[in-house]
């Protein structure tokens, strides 16, 4: 986050001090954790608060945010693509598409051999970030309350889960779209499957719908039949010149009377 620098800078604190805070609450899953954390900014600097404020928390906030980011922090392929092509933008236009035609090409073929050698309901990623959580879920006590609402109980602390709203009070499981180990606790004491409750995206027969279809290889450039309207082109010859300055507009008289 730039404005960290810029804040840092603005207000002449210690570094290292503000950027462990920024970052604790930036990360933070609930309000009473960011309202935690930015108290403590306020004891730092009062000032501090009202610019962070007008710069908008749901532009850095992970609490206030408008939409689910998950684990996505850039805003779209564009930068995936940009630091892949930056030294092929440097050939001819022709050379370029090639190497991006190849490129996609290689993407793809990856990307279905790593869905081929998946098993698991999600893919590799997320279904390592779930068994992470199903391993936190073995010390956590389920109270439960209805059929969809459970209390559950982690040493001294306390959350509410509701399997209804896929929500939990620690706010992981609304953030990720994956169950949190406070739900997954809950989902094995009503012996539910646990991969039932993560978002489509994170699913396996989804990864391989973006990549059924394929980029087909191009043949040798001597085997291509090529129509002569496009291999002898006929050139036209260039239109009249437009004179410079705002073109002059005659006003239409009506008939005289």
């Amino acid at each position: 986050m730039a404005f960290v620098s810029q804040c840092v800078e603005e207000f002449n604190r210690n570094t290292e001090d503000l950027k462990i805070l920024f970052f604790s609450f930036a990360k933070a899953y609930t309000k009473q954790q960011f309202e935690t954390i930015m108290g403590r900014i306020d004891q730092i600097d009062t000032r501090i608060r009202p610019y962070l404020f007008d710069i908008g928390y749901s532009k850095w906030s992970r609490t206030y945010s408008n939409c689910k980011l998950t684990w996505i922090m850039t805003s779209n392929i564009a930068e995936s693509l940009n630091n892949v092509n930056r030294l092929a933008r440097r050939l001819p236009v022709i050379s370029l598409l090639e190497f991006m035609r190849v490129t996609i090409q290689r993407w793809i073929h990856k990307h279905n051999e790593e869905a081929d050698k998946t098993t698991s309901d999600l893919t590799k990623k997320y279904d390592i970030y779930l068994q992470k959580n199903i391993a936190l879920s073995y010390n956590i006590r389920v109270i439960p309350s209805t059929v969809d609402l459970h209390a559950v109980v982690e040493g001294a602390k306390k959350y509410i889960v509701n399997l209804n709203t896929r929500m939990c009070s620690c706010g992981r499981f609304q953030h990720y779209e994956i169950p949190c180990g406070h739900a997954i606790a809950v989902l094995q004491y009503r012996k539910l499957h646990e991969a039932d409750f993560c978002s489509a995206f994170y699913k396996l027969k989804n990864f391989r719908d973006a990549y059924a279809i394929p980029v087909e290889p191009i043949p040798c450039e001597s085997t291509w039949d090529i129509p002569s309207y496009i291999s002898e082109p006929k050139m036209m010859p260039p239109g009249p010149k437009r004179s410079a300055g705002r073109p002059k507009f005659e006003r239409w008289k009506g008939s005289q009377m």
